[in-house]
């Protein structure tokens, strides 16, 4: 609320002729009363603009759980209005409050929608980190729209401040100077009360995920069976945006699972090193004095799998040759249009996201770095005598990478301004694979240690619009087939570079065995597309183990997989001895293909329920889960038996 301080008029002085007379200021009790309708007021019409960033206004179901079942409408108008008070009681001035609040919602509901656009989910609490890569966030967006979006935000707060203006003009406030000093004590009272009380409903919200939690309990109404944490999309738009991004608040990456401790651990490290020498009898292979490449392909897939539009040509023909002679197939990604840093973490880790609280939507920005190490592959090969370097032609920022890597274990990482190449190709602004590639063979070329090398590209990062001058030619996609012929002549550059780089390793006298794999499917496709080919289709990149020693490829065609099963198969493909872990995750693979969040796949694709398992299945992901809670956030008990070496 602020106060209207009016010069008095000299006694006697009468209002100029032909003037109508200044409206009497309100008082105090009127003037608490209008603000406190209006700070409400404000706060529906708020909340009315987050839940339509989700689009969920538009779509009867949603609306009918917003407002009628779940009633989480009408808590996601308390959480705004609280945020209001909260900048009253530190400002003074309600339309400056009212102002900042929509600007920020606004804000946040541009960039809900434009993020649901591009990857079909919502805006978390973690993206606050992609604050600090403005680079990045702009090139998602065209410069037009970035202009009309921050010009919309000032608008708003101007017209705030301006409507403020207006309004004291109407409904005149009392003056702070001329209120009774028992009146103005009691207003510093009232924004001190407001203050303290909304201060601590807001550090509620940060603790949203604590037992007992105010405001958890009151989007829990109805029960807490109500979170659709599968699809955060869909959670956001049953439970209101507040609800669903404050679901997303940081919380302990798993529950702990019962009977963990360590005699617990023991019995399992004794049970899978046992098994493990048991396997590792038969096998006659080593990777010891082998270079591991694992290289993550930025949003590469197979479009010509994909229902709704026909390709000119196939443009991945090499890579598919070689799935068909080599230990391939789908990678099953836990998200559409994003999330290649956990594909890159479970492939590393052997760690699955779909064992981990639905919250943990980012192991590398919510889980490594808190952390002074972490178990991974990475300390795994460097305790096998192999040096560990990690390629990345982009920023060192993107996901808290640097950090990340350097709690794995990396000894160095080369990035866009390190890296040796950075061609590019056309208008691409990204560095192209085969840059990236050659970057592989230098450093191959240069250590006398085998290697593990862990590239992520990015030259079919999105957006794809006018990278090429020569695109693919599309039909019965109608106006997005410019936008997937361009992608596609991405995959065939993809396709040649990795060709070219195979070949040279193939000429080398050094033993190198690669895994390649594509993180996800880009965010490019139109609603139809996605509708004609919802489920598995939209989650799905290939993958293949190769090895330089000829006799190593085999065909031998997997199920649709999870990254965090690689390493068990790339030991398959060696023949190599695995250490107790691997084992663990060679044996749930047997009997579970593929774990997405809330979702367990068979070998033929088909939704396994994990209460119908059989009991040796049970058995096998009851032990891994335990493992997992053990080396993330455990004791790490078994970590020296099952795994020595990868946290150092």
């Amino acid at each position: 609320m602020s106060i209207v301080v009016r010069p008095e008029r000299a006694t006697g002085e009468s209002e100029p002729s032909g003037e109508a007379a200044a409206p009497e200021p309100a008082s105090l009790g009127t003037v608490l009363r209008r603000g406190l309708i209006g700070s409400l007021q404000a706060a529906l019409v708020i909340t009315v603009v987050l839940e339509a960033s989700t689009l969920g206004l538009f779509y009867p179901r949603w609306l009918k759980d917003l407002l009628f079942d779940s009633g989480a409408f009408y808590v996601d108008t308390l959480v705004v209005w609280v945020l209001i008070g909260f900048l009253w009681a530190v400002l003074g001035r309600l339309w400056w409050s009212i102002g900042i609040v929509m600007a920020l919602a606004l804000t946040v509901g541009i960039g809900n929608l434009v993020k649901i656009q591009l990857r079909e989910e919502p805006v978390y609490p973690s993206d606050l980190d992609f604050v600090r890569e403005p680079g990045f966030l702009t090139s998602m967006v065209s410069p037009v729209f970035l202009v009309v979006a921050l010009a919309l935000v000032v608008g708003v707060v101007v017209a705030a401040v301006r409507i403020g203006r207006r309004m004291s003009l109407r409904y005149p406030r009392p003056g702070w100077r001329i209120l009774p000093r028992e009146q103005a004590m009691a207003v510093l009272g009232l924004r001190v009360a407001v203050g303290v009380v909304t201060a601590l409903l807001l550090m509620q919200t940060t603790q949203f995920n604590q037992p007992h939690n105010l405001w958890r309990g009151l989007y829990e109404v109805r029960g807490d069976d109500h979170w659709r944490y599968w699809s955060q999309k869909t959670n956001y738009r049953s439970n209101g945006f507040m609800g669903g991004f404050l679901f997303n608040m940081p919380v302990s990456a798993m529950a702990k699972p019962s009977g963990y401790d360590q005699a617990a651990m023991t019995t399992i490290a004794d049970r899978y090193s046992e098994l493990a020498d048991q396997l590792n009898a038969d096998r006659k292979g080593s990777l010891d004095d082998v270079n591991v490449v694992m290289v993550l392909s930025e949003s590469f897939s197979d479009p010509t799998e994909l229902e709704g539009f026909e390709l000119e040509r196939d443009p991945i023909p090499r890579t598919r040759a070689l799935m068909a002679e080599t230990t391939s197939g789908h990678m099953l990604a836990q998200m559409y249009g994003g999330g290649t840093a956990n594909m890159e973490f479970e492939s590393l880790t052997g760690q699955s996201l779909g064992l981990f609280r639905p919250q943990m939507l980012s192991p590398y920005q919510m889980l490594v770095p808190d952390h002074a190490d972490y178990p991974s592959a990475v300390g795994w090969f460097k305790s096998q005598g192999h040096e560990a370097i990690a390629i990345h032609p982009y920023r060192v920022g993107m996901y808290k990478r640097e950090q990340v890597y350097e709690r794995f274990g990396f000894q160095s990482f080369i990035h866009d301004t390190t890296i040796g190449e950075t061609d590019t190709i056309d208008d691409n602004p990204y560095i192209s694979d085969k840059s990236a590639f050659d970057e592989v063979l230098t450093q191959i070329g240069e250590h006398d240690k085998p290697l593990l090398v862990n590239l992520v590209t990015m030259q079919n990062h999105i957006p794809v619009d006018g990278n090429y001058k020569d695109p693919i030619k599309v039909s019965g996609a109608g106006g997005n087939g410019k936008r997937i012929g361009q992608y596609a002549r991405g995959l065939e550059h993809t396709d040649e570079a990795l060709a070219g780089f195979l070949d040279e390793l193939k000429g080398s006298p050094e033993k190198t065995i690669v895994l390649f794999y594509g993180d996800h499917l880009p965010g490019i496709y139109s609603s139809k597309v996605k509708n004609d080919n919802a489920g598995l289709p939209l989650y799905r990149t290939p993958f293949f183990i190769w090895s330089n020693q000829a006799g190593d490829n085999a065909p031998r065609p997997v199920p649709t997989t999870s990254p965090a099963f690689f390493l068990p198969l790339l030991y398959d493909v060696a023949d190599a001895p695995m250490p107790p872990y691997l084992t663990l995750l060679d044996q749930v693979h047997e009997h579970v293909s593929a774990i997405q969040q809330g979702r367990l796949l068979d070998a033929d694709g088909e939704t396994l329920k994990e209460s119908e398992l059989d009991p040796e299945a049970s058995q096998l992901l009851a032990d891994l889960r335990l493992v997992q809670f053990d080396f993330s956030i455990g004791g790490r008990f078994a970590l020296d038996r099952m795994w020595p070496g990868s946290a150092s």
